[in-house]
């Protein structure tokens, strides 16, 4: 679902701070982060968001590319705060 084109970015980032978010970081004070899970939640956050064309070149969203969009900060600095 997060992967069609057919749904708006918008839909797609309400559907993500309303339902995904706060279950991806339920019970996430007892977690010990790892890099691997760290760049699996990024990464995550990349393909709701999608890539973005700069001087004619598709390239993957800057981290805070990706905070202006969720609008505030990523998934990994919330569960480490």
């Amino acid at each position: 679902m997060l992967k069609s084109k057919i749904m708006s970015r918008r839909s797609k980032l309400q559907i993500y701070k309303t339902l995904l978010s706060p279950v991806v970081t339920y019970g996430a004070e007892t977690w010990t982060l790892t890099t691997a899970e760290e760049n699996a939640l990024r990464r995550f956050e990349r393909k709701i968001c999608g890539p973005v064309v700069d001087k004619g070149v598709w390239r993957i969203r800057y981290n805070s590319e990706l905070c202006k969009l969720v609008g505030g900060e990523g998934i990994v600095m919330f569960i480490k705060a």
